[in-house]
């Protein structure tokens, strides 16, 4: 049925909670965000560039470490998309600032990203799920890391013009994205609203 299967992507949400390992990871990677700014801003590219990659590689690592240890927590799901978000939406100020990114695309960048976060709220506040990352989402976070670290590196103009070809499409499978997962998340709260009226009625 299309109402299992679209319950099948949705991450349901877990009561455990906690200061776990990997949300320890996370909150360190939410602590060096400020210095990457700087050192993008007082033109330190290439340390900027390596404690870019370092934040976003411990991105990965707090998800391994969390399903390793089954340490999954309401915690994690949370504070992990919203370093993330703070994470690229902070780096691409500092190269909008620099004119290394226009700056009607850093404001496009930053508008589906805000209606994510504010969707993901919304959802969980109302039916107590948080949906996973679908492809475009998945798509648009790798081309929006390699833009960004190579944007920060010393290379050649049409290689940074390249990257910021490839940072559009992040854009545009961004708005993607966006509509996905409010398409998605408004038929999952259909079909969890629906299956709890069924219940209050069996009973």
């Amino acid at each position: 049925m299309p109402s299992s299967g679209l319950l099948s992507r949705v991450k349901p949400h877990t009561m455990t909670g906690g200061m776990s390992l990997a949300n320890r990871i996370t909150l360190g990677r939410a602590l060096l965000i400020p210095a990457i700014v700087v050192l993008a801003l007082t033109e330190h590219r290439i340390a900027a560039a390596v404690l870019f990659f370092v934040v976003s590689a411990g991105d990965v690592l707090d998800g391994l470490v969390a399903r390793a240890r089954g340490e999954v927590t309401t915690l994690g799901k949370a504070l992990d998309p919203a370093v993330d978000k703070i994470l690229y939406l902070s780096v691409i100020a500092a190269l909008a600032s620099q004119g290394d990114v226009p700056l009607w695309l850093a404001v496009l960048f930053a508008v589906p990203h805000v209606g994510l976060a504010v969707g993901a709220v919304v959802l969980h506040a109302s039916v107590r799920v948080v949906q996973g990352a679908r492809w475009p989402g998945k798509a648009a976070a790798v081309l929006t890391f390699a833009s960004v670290l190579v944007l920060f590196l010393p290379l050649p103009d049409v290689v940074g013009g390249a990257a910021c070809v490839a940072l559009m499409v992040a854009v545009g499978l961004s708005y993607v994205a966006a509509v996905d997962y409010a398409v998605s998340g408004v038929r999952t709260r259909r079909v969890l609203r629906s299956r709890g009226q069924e219940t209050l009625r069996e009973r």
